[in-house]
């Protein structure tokens, strides 16, 4: 079977095996990786000091994944034309509304794709979650003022967009970039912000809660990662069964070629007499 295994077209699928055992183990390297990061990162004493936001965070570009959870202090003001209600969030078991208003920081840096060239047309603003409230019409009541402020907040990763369709207007489900360049005509973030107390930027008696920021913690080794890396490894054993199987599936098909019995036929010249064979009752 080695020698089988040495011709060319074994050693050509087997060098394909190879390469996929090579990314299937990497996967399950960087899962793995990935549980452990989780909790480094909860155990970060980093992410509770707090640095200027303008230094690590770009607008128009993607978030780095280290950045979540870091406490930054950003000065500017909001915008208190430019505010969304987020349905469905809760708040000490209750389920109610938060207000987040875009707050434009002062001297924004911006990433180095995108487009500046018409950076002062149009306000560059964040998210923030500037309180909860369990009426629907307390959130829409509620207003920020312009009045510059500095914050000491935390970088929450941006989330994904869900439909809204059966919402009032200016209630949305998520706090998503794409919703909020269709909605505000800004410059934005990757993030919103979780102000670590409540911001006295309210008109008129601000009736919202204050919303905690949940840090992380650690829970562990992440078992979901964990999982992952194990069916990773198990792919890679199995494409390497799958090249030996059919490599012996092979071997042993030219071994039944080899040992079959070979039946001989003889041809007579055309006229010659085949051997009288006497039967009973015939002379001799």
């Amino acid at each position: 079977m080695l020698r089988l295994a040495l011709k060319p077209r074994w050693l050509g699928f087997l060098a394909l095996v190879l390469l996929l055992v090579t990314a299937f183990v990497m996967l399950s390297a960087w899962q793995i990786d990935r549980a452990q990061s989780k909790n480094e990162q909860a155990d970060n004493p980093e992410l509770a000091v707090a640095k200027p936001f303008n230094d690590i965070m770009e607008a128009q570009g993607p978030m780095p994944g280290y950045l979540a959870d870091q406490r930054v202090t950003i000065s500017g003001h909001f915008l208190p034309d430019q505010q969304i209600i987020v349905d469905d969030r809760y708040l000490n078991r209750v389920k109610g509304y938060w207000v987040v208003t875009m707050f434009a920081p002062d001297d924004p840096e911006y990433a180095q794709a995108a487009d500046t060239d018409n950076i002062e047309s149009k306000p560059t603003a964040i998210p923030v979650v500037r309180g909860w409230t369990e009426d629907l019409e307390t959130a829409k009541a509620s207003t920020a003022s312009d009045a510059d402020v500095t914050l000491d907040a935390r970088i929450a990763p941006i989330e994904g967009p869900l439909d809204t369709k059966d919402l009032p207007e200016g209630v949305v489900r998520s706090i998503s970039t794409s919703q909020i360049v269709n909605l505000f005509d800004v410059y934005t973030y990757s993030a919103f912000l979780f102000p670590q107390e409540k911001p006295e930027v309210g008109i008129g008696g601000d009736q919202l809660s204050y919303v905690p920021y949940q840090e992380p913690q650690d829970e562990g080794f992440d078992l979901q990662s964990a999982f992952y890396a194990l069916e990773w490894i198990v792919f890679a054993v199995f494409a390497v069964y799958i090249w030996f199987r059919l490599l012996r599936d092979e071997y042993n098909s030219l071994r039944r070629e080899d040992q079959a019995p070979v039946e001989y036929v003889v041809v007579k010249d055309a006229g010659e007499k085949l051997p009288h064979t006497p039967k009973n009752g015939d002379p001799q």
